[in-house]
């Protein structure tokens, strides 16, 4: 696996990421306490439209071949992705001060991720660019990124079939 990760990390396009997550960190820290909850809701939204950009694979022309297949390296995308979003989250709404158990919130915050990357993945299967992968931020934006919905444990139940979406979206046969 190390094999795969190490060019894997090189070649994934972590620039919407990277420019993401200082943003929410600051924003999280700054922010009034009362505001918390909206701000975290916020940087679950902001994080899992810039993680998206990482299943973007400039090479997928030139790297049809390998021997590796295209759903090992999708899914690796996506757990770096994830990964990496899932981190700046937690730290968000720690600097927040939201009050409570994070559990909740954590579950809003994975099924957005997942809903980002069914977008993308499905949106990466059809054309080439930087551009397709918006198609993660538009279910986002479709769902009001989650604003229309209490937090609360109740997120865990969307969980399972959007992890099998994106299971769909990163096999080859779709």
């Amino acid at each position: 696996m190390r094999a795969l990760a190490l060019p894997l990390i090189r070649a994934v396009d972590w620039l919407p990421l990277a420019a993401t997550v200082p943003a929410v960190l600051v924003g999280a820290w700054l922010v009034p306490a009362e505001f918390a909850v909206a701000v975290v809701r916020l940087a679950a939204a902001l994080l899992a439209a810039a993680a998206a950009f990482t299943l973007v694979d400039a090479m997928a022309a030139t790297t049809a071949a390998t021997p590796v297949p295209r759903r090992v390296r999708q899914w690796a995308r996506t757990l770096l992705a994830a990964l990496a979003a899932g981190g700046a989250w937690t730290a968000a709404w720690w600097l927040a001060g939201v009050p409570g158990s994070p559990v909740g919130p954590a579950g809003e915050t994975v099924a957005a991720l997942l809903l980002a990357f069914a977008g993308a993945g499905w949106a990466v299967r059809r054309a080439e660019g930087r551009a397709v992968a918006l198609a993660g931020a538009a279910p986002l934006l479709a769902c009001g990124a989650g604003t229309w919905a209490p937090a609360g444990v109740g997120w865990w139940w969307a969980v399972g079939p959007l992890l099998l979406l994106v299971a769909a979206v990163h096999d080859d046969v779709t």
